[in-house]
């Protein structure tokens, strides 16, 4: 992939992250666009899979595949959690002849499970933002000064919010979480600045070339006197001052 192509790609990365960005936002009163935003968010990781198979880089590839670990282990938990969630209300809707401790502990240890599932998956997410944020950090002369530094405090707002959202059960910690959350992607969305045509101005990605520096020698030969130190008219074999020999 050549320097045009990586730059085209972090443009579409900012691009599809703004659109999240919005679709997060409409996700307050429409709630499918949640769903919608999560797919082109996965659209944009597909740009940093193919920027990577050039860069190369393993905090990408740990961002990657921690944000994957994160979304099947949320999933997973709130599949969990849903079936003990049902076993539970079946319990007290149709009792079993079973002792209460028998027929309760499935559906806990369902729901138990389920929880533990969740958290796992958001400090996986976590791990995902932190290690996005070094990758810029690392490549920080690879953009402009202020996407570069929009990118990190993107990554920032992004963990703080996923680790204020886990506390839904205090609210107002988890409203925050969502702003945050808001914040991040459309800081992340200042690759969409990036111009498609310009050449990346990173040292990784520029092949360095100079002159080497032409040293110039004087052919010019100056001869002294080692009697008196004056300056020899290279004519004759006596110096014309002190009338010292000359060898």
């Amino acid at each position: 992939m050549s320097n045009a192509n990586i730059k085209k790609e972090f443009y579409d990365f900012g691009k599809h992250i703004e659109t999240v960005a919005f679709l997060t936002v409409i996700s307050l009163a429409i709630g499918i666009t949640g769903f919608i935003a999560m797919i082109f968010l996965f659209i944009a990781f597909g740009c940093l899979k193919r920027i990577n198979s050039t860069l190369n880089d393993l905090r990408l590839q740990d961002f990657r595949s921690s944000y994957m670990r994160s979304v099947i282990s949320k999933i997973g938990g709130v599949a969990i959690l849903t079936v003990g969630g049902v076993n539970l209300a079946l319990f007290f809707i149709n009792p079993t002849p079973l002792p209460i401790y028998i027929s309760l502990s499935i559906p806990i240890i369902l729901l138990l499970s389920g929880v533990v599932l969740i958290y796992l998956g958001i400090a996986a997410e976590m791990k995902a933002w932190k290690n996005l944020r070094i990758f810029f950090e690392n490549n920080f002369q690879m953009f402009p000064n202020t996407i570069s530094s929009e990118a990190i405090k993107g990554c920032d707002k992004l963990r703080t919010g996923t680790l204020l959202i886990s506390l839904w059960f205090l609210v107002i910690p988890a409203i925050i979480g969502f702003i945050f959350q808001i914040q991040g992607y459309f800081k992340l969305a200042k690759f969409r600045n990036l111009s498609a045509i310009e050449t990346l101005e990173s040292p990784k990605l520029q092949e360095t070339s100079y002159k080497p520096q032409e040293i110039v020698v004087s052919q010019e030969k100056i001869n002294f006197c080692p009697n008196c130190g004056a300056k020899l008219s290279e004519l004759g074999k006596y110096c014309s001052l002190c009338g010292s020999e000359i060898r």
